[in-house]
């Protein structure tokens, strides 16, 4: 095999490798693999092509499609990258073998019409690459802080100064993560940022953000997980809380003799769980704080009146 066959066979068993697992950045993989941006996207271009079903989820990044493996097709990443590859050695022998190689491409790659899952997404508003999303990103690879023009109602816009760490989706809304000069976490709408330019300012990031998202469970997470809050979970419904976490640090305290077990969870702020907690209110029984429970009363009563 030619040398330069032989490099894409290696950069093509590696891409196909990532997208069958958590996907493919175009920017990191073209740095991960010593060659231009504009390499990978033809090597995507390929991929595509050779019947691979990819979307792109978000600008520069790419997946296959729901429902679609390599593992589901029985396929190894070596397996799917030669048939690829074999593209470029066999284009020179004629149209026979190249009929071939699509018959060929076409009973290994023939999967169901429909996919056997179904993955249920909140509706919400599409991420778009704009001028500003460039700046915050920027600001985000190269930890330099960012300038904002944020609408603080309709007649008036506020100037924040921010250390841009994360753009997240929840509930199908887009939001920037950052540090402010007081050093505290704060979120903000993307759709409220008027503005944005990168002042080149370095900062260095020193609070744990990964372990911060990693215990979120919507918007409203926080850094000071300082409000425990308990309660009961009868013996029925256990087994729902004993295999999925729905709260933030779930955990488990104690379990009766008949088996009802008593739940804990710690929020920076109330509205964290509320949703959950009124999904669950007709099965749990809330055993403290007070203040906590007060509030749910609150939310009932309100909810009451407008009936």
């Amino acid at each position: 095999m030619k040398e330069r066959n032989l490099k894409k066979l290696n950069r093509l068993l590696y891409l196909l490798n990532m997208l069958d697992g958590e996907g493919i950045n175009v920017r990191r993989e073209a740095r991960e693999l010593e060659v231009t941006e504009r390499t990978i996207q033809r090597d995507l271009i390929d991929i595509e092509a050779g019947g691979f079903p990819l979307f792109k989820a978000a600008p520069g990044v790419y997946k296959f499609i729901e429902g679609f493996s390599l593992k589901k097709m029985n396929l190894t990443e070596q397996e799917a990258s030669l048939l690829l590859v074999m593209q470029d050695i066999i284009a020179p022998l004629g149209a026979n073998f190249q009929q071939s190689l699509d018959s060929l491409r076409h009973k290994v790659l023939s999967a169901p019409k429909e996919s056997p899952f179904y993955i249920k997404m909140p509706a919400g508003c599409k991420y778009e690459e704009t001028k500003i999303t460039r700046v915050l990103e920027q600001g985000i690879r190269t930890h330099t802080e960012v300038l904002m023009s944020l609408a603080a109602d309709t007649t008036r816009k506020l100037t924040y100064e921010l250390k841009p760490l994360k753009i997240m989706n929840y509930d199908g809304f887009w939001y920037l993560l950052g540090i402010n000069a007081y050093k505290q976490v704060r979120k903000f709408r993307l759709d409220r940022i008027l503005d944005a330019v990168n002042t080149d300012k370095p900062f260095k990031i020193t609070k744990n953000i990964q372990k911060l998202l990693a215990e979120s469970h919507n918007i409203w997470f926080g850094e000071k997980r300082d409000k425990k809050v308990t309660f009961w979970v009868p013996v029925e419904f256990a087994e729902y809380f004993k295999k999925k976490a729905y709260f933030p640090l779930q955990k488990i305290l104690k379990t009766r003799k008949n088996g009802d077990i008593l739940v804990e969870t710690c929020v920076s702020n109330y509205r964290e769980i509320i949703p959950t907690v009124l999904s669950w209110l007709e099965h749990i029984t809330l055993v403290g704080p007070s203040d906590f429970k007060t509030l749910v009363e609150d939310i009932l009563k309100k909810a009451i009146e407008r009936l």
